[in-house]
């Protein structure tokens, strides 16, 4: 018996902590936002996504490819497929945190690659009215590998805090062909 009290003192608080660790490693994790290094682009697009949405706004796009001219109304739009390119331009990325200088000064916040990075987007600007809200956005995209090159330019206008219209010129070329270019303007209609 005097074993046995012995060995449940002395292995009681190491079951106790064994105990504790369990709980604590299968409760569920608590959920963190990452901290933005950067301007928070996609925060702001997510947030206007979800709210078109609900609302289905009305949009008058016109797309140009190679010259040649498309214009339609449209209100049944995937906006997470609409915007890729807008949400891929975003900065907030981990791989992206230091490569980018800071040049923003009162109501423009600006980003410009360092020299020496090779990421896709080059430039990346935000003009900001009075209440510190987008009035545009402005960002350069390009790559180039064997395979071939591509250029972006994006800009999306806002007025007081809403997305009014976005736009989008680029051109892609593959090593042994001829470049495609391509323009899209999307206009958000009132209701």
């Amino acid at each position: 018996m005097r074993y046995s009290n012995l060995y449940t003192r002395q292995c009681l608080p190491f079951l106790c902590l064994l105990t504790g660790f369990l709980f604590i490693s299968c409760s569920e994790a608590v959920k963190t936002s990452p901290k933005n290094t950067y301007f928070a682009w996609a925060d702001l697009l997510n947030s206007h996504i979800k709210s078109f949405e609900v609302k289905k706004p009305k949009v008058h796009k016109t797309v140009f490819l190679d010259g040649v001219k498309e214009v339609k109304v449209v209100s049944d739009i995937d906006w997470s497929k609409e915007w890729a390119l807008f949400l891929e331009a975003d900065l907030n990325k981990p791989a992206f945190e230091k490569s980018y200088d800071n040049l923003s000064e009162p109501d423009l916040i600006w980003y410009s690659l360092k020299l020496g990075e090779s990421l896709p987007v080059k430039k990346f600007m935000v003009h900001l009215d009075d209440l510190n809200r987008p009035t545009r956005v402005e960002i350069e995209v390009s790559q180039k590998n064997f395979l071939f090159e591509t250029n972006k330019n994006m800009h999306m206008t806002f007025s007081d805090g809403y997305v009014q219209t976005y736009y989008i010129e680029g051109s892609q070329k593959l090593r042994w062909g001829k470049p495609t270019h391509y323009k899209l303007l999307g206009v958000l209609l009132s209701k």
